[in-house]
This record gives structure tokens, sequence and C-alpha cells, in this order.
């Protein structure tokens, strides 16, 4: 399992200024192992809208609306399509569900995705939950009667268009790879700070070299294609380090050359038993271990205790490896 630092396309966007047209090619970019189209929308779906969507299934006998499969990953993502499946998917969602619920997994969703929600189709939305409300409030039997105002307007005659604006946004809503979209970015000025994306860090960033461990091109694109894994007639496999990925490297470049290749365990070993100061093995191992967790997850802890429980954890996964020095 990789730990990423993700953040939104939106507010990617926003701090570098970028285009549709540029954010796709930042996922063109970073796919697969660091795109994430429909994670937020998951998320939104078990912590907000799953319960009700079960229980509608369970009042009557319907299969809940479900979100669509992710791209696979041998194929490119097709934001535009992907973008229609989600907005069938938030339709008919608003079929089953009250509408505060819908309204509250919304709110979340934009508010990870952007900087401002109230700046984002603001009206588009009044205008849905303002039409899904009175339908809420009026008795089913009542719709259907010809006294009722509603008797021409039941909830399947709310026009598609109404829900245009999911299509819109849904680029915004993909997360990525935080360190992997800015390094991919390299020149591209930052337009603005914000929250997750500050100068200090971006800089950061650019000055941690692109390390490859082996030296020339046709070597580099195998090293790219075949993870550096093989069996032993133990069962275990068995991973060789090359020296250079991190022999006198910073914890942040060994981390940056290995969390896309090998496995989380291997990397917490490397960084904990190969890298750093000789003497963090004794009285000040504490230290190392957190600081170690700290850059293997994207969680804030409010306890250091729960980052070195995370390496623990990794270090004791990693004894069902091999990992030896190249």
């Amino acid at each position: 399992m990789l730990i990423h630092r993700k953040i939104s396309l939106g507010r990617l966007r926003d701090a570098y200024s970028l285009t549709v047209n540029q954010a796709e090619a930042v996922i063109r970019g970073l796919w697969p192992h660091s795109v994430f189209p429909l994670e937020l929308w998951h998320n939104t779906f078990d912590t907000c809208w799953k319960e009700f969507a079960v229980a509608h299934k369970t009042g009557y006998e319907l299969q809940p609306p479900t979100l669509p499969q992710s791209c696979r990953l041998d194929k490119q993502c097709n934001t535009f399509l992907l973008a229609l499946e989600v907005q069938e998917f938030f339709r008919r969602l608003s079929f089953v569900i009250p509408v505060r619920a819908l309204m509250l997994g919304l709110t979340r969703i934009l508010e990870e995705a952007y900087e401002d929600v109230n700046t984002v189709f603001q009206n588009e939305r009044k205008m849905l939950f303002d039409d899904l409300q009175r339908l809420e409030n009026e008795e089913p039997y009542e719709q259907y009667s010809p006294d009722s105002p509603l008797f021409e307007e039941q909830i399947l005659a709310i026009p598609a268009s109404h829900y245009h604006f999911i299509t819109y946004i849904f680029l915004d809503t993909i997360l990525v790879d935080r360190d992997a979209a800015i390094k991919y970015l390299g020149d591209c000025p930052l337009h603005r700070e914000m929250k997750g994306i500050t100068r200090s860090l971006v800089a950061s960033i650019a000055a941690v070299p692109a390390i490859v461990p082996v030296a020339d091109t046709e070597n580099q694109q195998a090293h790219a294609e075949v993870l550096p894994v093989e069996q032993t007639d133990d069962g275990k496999l068995t991973f060789r380090i090359p020296s250079s990925v991190w022999l006198g490297r910073p914890d942040e470049a060994v981390k940056e050359a290995m969390v896309k290749i090998y496995p989380l365990p291997v990397v917490a070993y490397v960084l904990f038993h190969w890298c750093g100061q000789p003497e963090v093995a004794g009285k000040h191992c504490g230290g190392r271990k957190t600081r170690i967790g700290r850059l293997l997850t994207d969680k804030e802890y409010s306890d250091t205790k729960s980052y070195r429980n995370l390496v623990d954890a990794l270090l004791k996964d990693a004894s069902a490896y091999h990992i030896l020095k190249n």
C-alpha cells in the first residue's frame, strides 16, 4: 500500500492557474499510480449517503445507485465519460436520500475540491436543492393529486439540466498525489499559495533530485517496467535495493525514489535501518520513528506515538520480505 499526500485538481488548478487542458495533462502524466478519480465520491458515499441508500433499498426492495467503476490501470482516464456517469449516479441518488444528506455530502466534496465553495455553481445548486426540497416536503400520494402544485412536477420530471453542474465540477474533484503533481509541473509558476500548497513546499520538492537507481537509458526503461523483486526458496519475496537509491541521501529523497516502486514496509525498513545517523538506533529511536512516520503518511495525528506505531507495524510487515543491499 502506498501512502500519498493527496490534493484535489481544483486546488491544484487554482494554485497554478491551470486551464482544463493543462489539468488533463497532469492526469495523463501521473496516471495511473498517482491519480484517484473517484476517491472523494466513494468516501462521501460511505460517510454521508450509504446508510440512507441502503435503508431505501430495504424499504422499497430496490438496488441503491452505485458509483461507476474507476478507469482501468492499463487505460487512460476519460474524465468526460466518467463525469457523465457520476452525474447520473448523483441524479439517481437524489431520488432515494434526504435532501439535507445530499447537500451535506456534496458540500464536503466541494470543500475538499475548492478553496471557496461559494463561487462554485451556487445558483445551480440552489435551484436543484430547492426543487428537491419541495418534493420532499410534499406527501408522496399528494404529488399525484390533481390539486397538488407538483402534479406535473414529480421527481422524475426534474430536468436533467439541473444536474449538469456535476459534470463541470467532476474534474476538480479528482485527487492526485500532491508531491508528484508539483514535481510534474516543474517550472510552472505557483500562482498563489493555499492550504496544502505553499511556496516553501514547492521549493523543497523541486530541490529533491530525480533519482534513478540505474545508469543507462536502456536499463532505466527496464527498471521502470519490472519491479526489482525475486522469490526465494522459502517463499519470501526478496528486494535488492541499489545503494544509489538510499546511500547518503536525505530521507525525503529516499522516500521519493522508492515509494512508487517498492511496498511501503520496504521503504520504512530502508529508512529506519539504513538511513539517518547511526545513533538513532539507540535511545533516539523513538524520534527517528516519529520522523519516518510523518514522512510516510498524509494523516495528521495529535500524538507522536501514533506515528511510531505506524512505523512499528510497517517494520513488522517488512519481516515477511528479504531486503538486501545491492
